[in-house]
């Protein structure tokens, strides 16, 4: 996350922000999250374990939905 949600301000890393001091922890959590089981999906299929692969790809889009995800999802699924 680039830009807090509520005021568009620069956030620079920070949980907090500069600008309207919202605390941004709990959603740089779950983007991290995402980003993680993302990650998780591609070793799993590296690993040739397509399922498992699946289900941590939908995981990771639950938590966000990104355009990365949404694709390997859509590969993954084409495969199966």
């Amino acid at each position: 996350m680039e830009r807090c949600p509520i005021c568009r301000a620069r956030l620079k890393g920070i949980s907090i922000c500069p600008r309207c001091t919202t605390d941004l922890s709990l959603p740089l959590t779950a983007e991290q999250q995402a980003d993680n089981l993302c990650f998780k999906s591609l070793m799993l299929l590296e690993a040739g374990q397509l399922g498992e692969a699946i289900e941590v790809i939908e995981q990771s889009i639950q938590f966000k939905n990104n355009p990365l995800a949404l694709q390997l999802r859509g590969f993954l699924k084409s495969m199966n």
